[in-house]
């Protein structure tokens, strides 16, 4: 890579990749990889130097666009909805744009806004196929997905090497065959691109955004996009995992008799409970083997997720502070586990959905 930005000369370019990656940290170093993929994939195939120039080039722009979509939409946790998504598509055009303003790789800006068409047609933002796809385009194309699976997102782990390789052979119609045939002999080379790659850490401003997004802001636990968020990304571990559904009893009387700002007060402190119990987590890194979340879900239904503890030591700690809350609160708690065996699914929303 050090190799290529000196061959290159992209230092002018290096703020805005920079910029673009400030607003969105889950995708640190996704450009550079996607670029270190293509011109691997364009030198593999024995192009140009001027191609290979072109993909790589384009490869470090081709999400600067990502700057103009809001960051409720951005940075959304879960799924976005259909309007939501129609309105993200505008990142590659958006990309186009910004480089047309480029003065040295204005020429790069219809590769740029391409990086989302697909070979059969289907793709975004003109619906080009086949070859009206630029060939720089559809070379970034496999190089762009492959490096999302193979990274970690906020609704899932990454996605191991051989199974992202299948992925890409069954996305059929998404990809120019004769380059995926090439990638995938070329990544079977190659590998993923190591810690190597050039990329700036923002782990504070991550910090802050994961607590803007998945904090509930009296309790300080978890809320329900956060609770979802790490049930996702626990869906490929083999952990057992414990979920517990905690409802504080007549909390409607509790506020009618002792008024809004006592109950706050109450469920504060029974937060504080659950999590001191259990040591809970609050940084979205990668569930782990003995891991603990717990989170609030509704006004007084909170949940806790245990990833790989047995079902008696729950139901322990458990019983101890619903007897704690009974006596200094005054206050009834019920439970319900559910143990999930196996692996979760994907799609533990629609699974869980009428409980969350």
């Amino acid at each position: 890579m050090k190799v290529q930005k000196q061959k290159y000369n992209i230092d002018e370019i290096v703020p805005l990749i920079t910029a673009t990656e400030i607003r969105d940290a889950y995708t640190q170093g996704h450009s550079q990889r996607v670029a270190y993929y293509a011109y691997l994939l364009t030198h593999s195939l024995q192009f140009d130097e001027k191609i290979c120039k072109n993909v790589y080039i384009a490869g470090l722009l081709h999400d600067v666009g990502k700057i103009g979509i809001p960051d409720n939409i951005l940075l959304k946790p879960g799924e976005l909805d259909g309007e939501e998504f129609e309105l993200i598509k505008l990142h590659s055009s958006i990309s186009g744009k910004i480089v047309k303003t480029i003065p040295h790789y204005s020429h790069l800006s219809e590769i740029v806004s391409a990086h989302h068409e697909n070979y059969d047609g289907s793709g975004y933002p003109l619906g080009l196929k086949a070859q009206e796809i630029p060939i720089e385009a559809r070379l970034l194309t496999i190089s762009d997905v492959f490096d999302a699976l193979t990274t970690r997102r906020v609704y899932r782990a990454p996605i191991p090497f051989e199974k992202s390789l299948t992925i890409l052979t069954e996305l059929d119609g998404k990809f120019d065959p004769i380059f995926l045939d090439a990638f995938i002999k070329m990544i079977r080379k190659h590998g993923i691109a190591k810690d190597d790659i050039e990329a700036i850490k923002f782990n504070e401003l991550e910090e802050l955004r994961n607590s803007f997004f998945f904090l509930d802001p009296l309790t300080k636990a978890l809320n329900r996009d956060g609770l979802l968020a790490i049930l996702r990304r626990s869906s490929d571990y083999e952990y057992k995992v414990v979920l517990t559904f905690i409802n504080i009893k007549h909390f409607k009387d509790y506020n009618k008799l002792y008024g809004l700002k006592k109950g706050d007060t109450l469920l504060n402190e029974i937060s504080k409970k659950f999590q001191h119990a259990f040591s809970c987590k609050h940084i979205m890194n990668e569930p782990k083997h003995h891991d603990a979340y717990f989170a609030r879900i509704h006004a007084d239904k909170f949940a806790l997720l245990y990833i790989g503890q047995r079902e008696d030591f729950i139901s322990y700690k458990l019983q101890e502070i619903v007897s704690e809350c009974k006596k200094e609160f005054g206050v009834e708690i019920s439970s319900d586990i559910i143990i999930k065996n196996k692996k979760l699914s994907h799609h533990i929303k629609n699974e869980l959905g009428y409980l969350l």
